[in-house]
């Protein structure tokens, strides 16, 4: 776990966490910074005998109540693994070198048009490939207990700190986003 009150504390204790002369297989870090809580996992299995290897980058996030909202978006060619969300459907944000490159399912395209409203972010996400970025629910703990999330899970180990620190912006950019927005819409029904 990682409680820090600013962003440089926080990737100089990561660079440490991940320094060294050998690379983890794993890393899963907790952190605290700024109102928020980002889970980060990363796993490299390497595979052996007859079974393949996989990689993984996660970062993942509790959001408010998300009242029906829902989204996801991948690489075009990645295949989509998170299946049809019910209600979801392909959608032009509006942003063209981001539609060209990415395929975004909502059903409520300008309030992703919202969140990915900031230039450097989408740039982050359209430079990836093989990942997917989505919201969620999940039971809480075994409970009957529902939390929404967002996930963005990339299909490699990231072990480079500037790589992974530019990710985690974006991600907290995202997120932020969805924050205010839902808050705003709270304001407003109330």
């Amino acid at each position: 776990m990682i409680a820090a009150n600013s962003e440089e504390t926080v990737w100089k204790r990561i660079s440490t966490d991940l320094g060294g002369d050998k690379t983890p297989l794993q890393y899963h870090v907790l952190i605290y910074h700024d109102t928020k809580k980002v889970q980060l996992d990363i796993d490299v299995d390497p595979g052996g005998g007859f079974e393949g290897g996989f990689e993984s980058t996660i970062f993942t996030a509790v959001v408010p109540d998300l009242d029906g909202f829902s989204f996801a978006l991948n690489h075009e060619d990645f295949v989509d693994a998170i299946g049809k969300f019910f209600g979801m459907k392909d959608s032009i944000i509006g942003y063209p070198e981001f539609d060209e490159k990415l395929i975004v399912k909502t059903n409520d395209p300008e309030k992703v048009k919202n969140i990915f409203a900031d230039e450097s972010v989408r740039q982050v996400f359209q430079s990836l490939t093989q990942f997917t970025l989505h919201t969620g629910k999940r039971k809480v703990n075994n409970t009957d207990n529902i939390e929404n999330f967002i996930i963005l899970l990339i299909d490699k180990g990231i072990w480079d700190i500037d790589e992974l620190r530019k990710l985690y912006s974006a991600f907290v950019a995202v997120l932020t986003s969805i924050n205010e927005i839902i808050k705003k819409e709270n304001l407003t029904h109330h």
